[in-house]
């Protein structure tokens, strides 16, 4: 049986807020993907699990064989609970490597990973957006699950992981395809048919000139009526404007207030909407408000919510890329009132 060994000579790790190691200074972890990706599940059925920093493990690695919830299989079911990280082989030729969340402490390099909650055993999916949302918004997601129940039905009764305030734990399209740590998603993604070959081919075009940078670091936003968190502790939100068109991501920043009371521990679900009687052509819904906050906020669920968008574009500009992106708005500004 051919083994394969992980060395780790590890200096420094920083993993992003999506839940992704991101750096690990003088280390083989390459040239260990590319064993993996060339040996079969059946003969290398486990990474070897490292120790690494203070001695914390990763979780061993798992195989997948689809990402496609109506075609899932029993052996895709996978316990995550109180793992600091998994790593999973994904219909055996792309490793997916990652973790729960990264918390802040001490500044922006200082922090610790929280491990996955109890109950977190389930399948991994991709999250395809309704059909008003442009379908490069798709992204990794992780279902609670009962085992006893066969995958679909267990599926259709189980929910989203969720992080600590409240959003769905979750990887963009752009994250899976550009992590160091995640190899060979695009060629898995194709053969597992889920994403379309024109979006594949739009997010090559973006990807190019932005493998590496802080415009990666937001969540991404490719047209309207895409639901985006914003926390109930602070009166703003930092988002990547992405236009396919220009192949350029553009930080944003969405400033508002739902309530007076704040709360850092959660967070509310927003999303933009084209309006051409709005001054910028833009409005903000709120989608989902956390049950803690109900009764006092300014606004209730489904209404518009003022706000200022602030970032290198101007505001019109925003609402021309979001507009030309979004599957249910013209193209053109004939519209005499906001969408529903």
């Amino acid at each position: 049986m051919l083994s394969c060994k992980l060395i780790f000579q590890t200096r420094k790790i920083r993993t992003s807020s999506l839940g992704l190691t991101t750096i690990f200074s003088n280390n083989r972890y390459a040239s260990t993907l590319t064993k993996l990706e060339s040996t079969p599940s059946e003969k290398e059925p486990h990474l070897k699990v490292p120790k690494v920093g203070s001695g914390r493990s990763f979780s061993r690695s798992h195989d997948i064989s689809t990402l496609d919830p109506e075609r899932l299989v029993k052996s895709d079911f996978i316990d995550l609970k109180q793992q600091w990280h998994f790593a999973v082989r994904y219909r055996n030729i792309s490793v997916i490597f990652g973790a729960y969340k990264r918390v802040t402490t001490k500044g922006k390099n200082h922090g610790h990973i929280l491990t996955f909650p109890a109950r977190s055993h389930g399948y991994f999916y991709l999250h395809r957006p309704p059909t008003d949302v442009h379908p490069c918004a798709a992204c990794l997601r992780f279902r609670i699950c009962d085992r006893r129940l066969s995958p679909q039905k267990g599926f259709s009764r189980g929910k989203d992981l969720l992080l600590p305030k409240g959003g769905p734990w979750e990887i963009s399209l752009l994250r899976l395809f550009t992590s160091p740590f995640i190899t060979n998603f695009r060629e898995a993604l194709r053969l597992d048919n889920l994403v379309s070959e024109e979006a594949l081919s739009l997010l090559d075009g973006l990807l190019a000139p932005h493998q590496k940078g802080d415009k990666l670091r937001y969540r991404p936003v490719f047209s309207f009526r895409q639901p985006f968190s914003v926390s109930m502790g602070q009166h703003s939100t930092s988002l990547s404007l992405v236009d396919l068109q220009t192949s350029t991501i553009t930080p944003v920043q969405v400033t508002t207030a739902i309530a007076e009371r704040k709360d850092k521990t959660l967070s509310c679900t927003m999303c933009l909407e084209y309006d051409p009687s709005a001054p910028r052509h833009i409005v903000m819904r709120v989608l989902q408000i956390p049950k803690e906050f109900r009764g006092e906020t300014f606004v209730k669920e489904g209404d518009i919510l003022p706000f200022k968008l602030t970032g290198v574009r101007p505001p019109k500009s925003v609402a021309d890329v979001l507009r030309r992106q979004s599957p249910s708005v013209p193209s053109h500004a004939d519209r005499s009132g906001p969408s529903t």
